[in-house]
């Protein structure tokens, strides 16, 4: 049975690189092609503005190459590309949208290497594990890619496979794309992406032990077990490994494509507000983050109930940071930007002992990057244009630059351009002050509600 599954499997599959010389001539292929058309762009422009219009243009004439070299790598080159196209901060919303190709249409990896890595992990043949597997793969992403399959005592099974090499490759790969990432500072400066790359190395030395996402959603299954509208998918313990995960299979469709395609507005609003919320009650009172915001990872079942998928990348949230986020949110709705440089600060944003930009800069900019929480009432997101604003005004203002957020704060910030990227894309209406008025009062940042 296992040769028939190769044969229907192994055609569209392709090879990964594990090698590290060649993973790097890879990446340094890429980086040589784009350093001359950086060069290229840049000559003979004098402002600023006119620089990073010309860098930006770099960009997106060697978008699709820096894509598909990143999807065939995988590991951690696709990981970063992933993280890139969800934060709207870091690349401009144009060359994110090529970079978003990575999180649903990644090269899945040739099947007769996903036959190995099970029967290798679990010591047995696929015959004897499963009545059922589908070589078609229902997503491939950056670690691995998942598999529907059925056990022999009749559980339908989502089986998650990790690519080959991906721990050993880390270090080199993230090297390399250093230097991808500050070129001609088009993505980033050299501090930022130190920062930026030690996130992610974290985060994916994490994603690659399946063992603990296993425990992780046990973990959540009983943290959720109040939340009926919200479902986690239940690990089989005994059949999973390091390299391999098995856990209930879940009915649902992709979230945003689900909200999308829903005609009742209403309805569409309720269950957004409802995937806010959820993240809001991680973050702000578990303190916890599911800090993947890839949009594969949250499907609507056919009834309506939220599916959160993927809990490899879970990061344990300080509780003082979370408090001090709503500080910052009741200083902000007071208009007290003393306060609000105060929190900042104790928050660890910006150089110790450094200056910030002027109160007045300070508000503008974030009045731009905060306003669904200027309402109070339903905001629509998919009519929110801010990003080219605020990359104006910034090229316009440049102390901002010296308001960096503290790493702790790194994937946080990450996960709401991801949530944001997706609300956008379906174009739903909620109320975003209303469930930040709820936090802050529950933690008496704010005065309670008249009786």
């Amino acid at each position: 049975m296992a040769s028939k599954w190769e044969k229907l499997g192994g055609e569209r599959g392709q090879a990964v690189d594990t090698s590290r010389l060649g993973r790097a001539f890879k990446l340094g292929k890429v980086a040589t092609r784009f350093a001359g058309s950086v060069l290229s762009s840049t000559f003979g422009k004098h402002t600023e503005e006119e620089k990073a219009e010309a860098l930006a243009q770099a960009a997106m004439r060697n978008a699709d190459r820096i894509v598909d070299v990143m999807g065939q790598m995988k590991g951690a080159a696709m990981k970063i590309g992933q993280l890139l196209s969800s934060d709207p901060d870091i690349v401009a919303p144009e060359f994110a949208d090529h970079l978003a190709k990575l999180q649903q249409e990644a090269p899945p990896l040739e099947f007769k290497t996903i036959v190995s890595q099970i029967e290798s992990a679990l010591d047995q043949p696929m015959s004897a594990l499963f009545r059922f597997f589908d070589p078609e793969p229902l997503g491939s992403a950056s670690i691995g890619q998942v598999h529907r399959g059925t056990l022999l005592d009749g559980r339908e099974v989502a089986v998650k496979v990790q690519y080959p090499g991906i721990a050993k490759s880390l270090d080199s790969d993230l090297k390399n794309l250093g230097s991808l990432l500050t070129m001609g500072r088009v993505f980033m400066t050299k501090d930022k992406a130190e920062g930026f790359l030690d996130e992610a190395r974290r985060a994916i030395l994490q994603e690659t032990d399946y063992l603990a996402e296993a425990q992780n959603l046990v973990k959540f299954r009983a943290l959720f077990a109040d939340w009926p509208d919200v479902r986690i998918p239940e690990p089989y313990l005994e059949f999973c490994r390091p390299t391999v995960l098995v856990m209930q299979f879940l009915e649902g469709r992709k979230l945003d494509d689900a909200l999308i395609a829903m005609e009742d507005r209403e309805k569409r609003a309720q269950i957004a507000t409802r995937f806010v919320e959820m993240y809001v009650y991680m973050v702000h009172q578990l303190h916890l983050l599911h800090a993947d915001p890839h949009p594969g990872n949250f499907m609507l079942a056919p009834d309506g109930a939220l599916i959160v998928l993927d809990f490899g990348c879970v990061k344990a949230f300080d509780p003082r940071m979370a408090e001090g986020i709503m500080d910052l949110l009741a200083a902000f709705w007071r208009d007290d930007w003393h306060a609000m440089e105060h929190h900042f600060r104790r928050l660890g944003f910006g150089k110790e002992g450094g200056s910030f930009p002027p109160h007045d800069v300070m508000r503008s900019y974030h009045h731009m990057i905060l306003e669904p929480l200027l309402v109070n009432q339903p905001f629509h997101m998919g009519q929110w244009k801010m990003h080219a604003r605020a990359r104006q005004f910034v090229l316009k203002n440049m102390s901002m630059v010296r308001l960096i957020p503290p790493p702790e704060l790194l994937m946080y910030l990450r996960v709401i351009a991801g949530m944001k990227g997706m609300l956008t894309k379906a174009d739903v209406a909620v109320n975003i002050r209303a469930i930040a008025e709820r936090e802050c009062r529950r933690q008496g940042k704010l005065p309670p509600l008249p009786a």
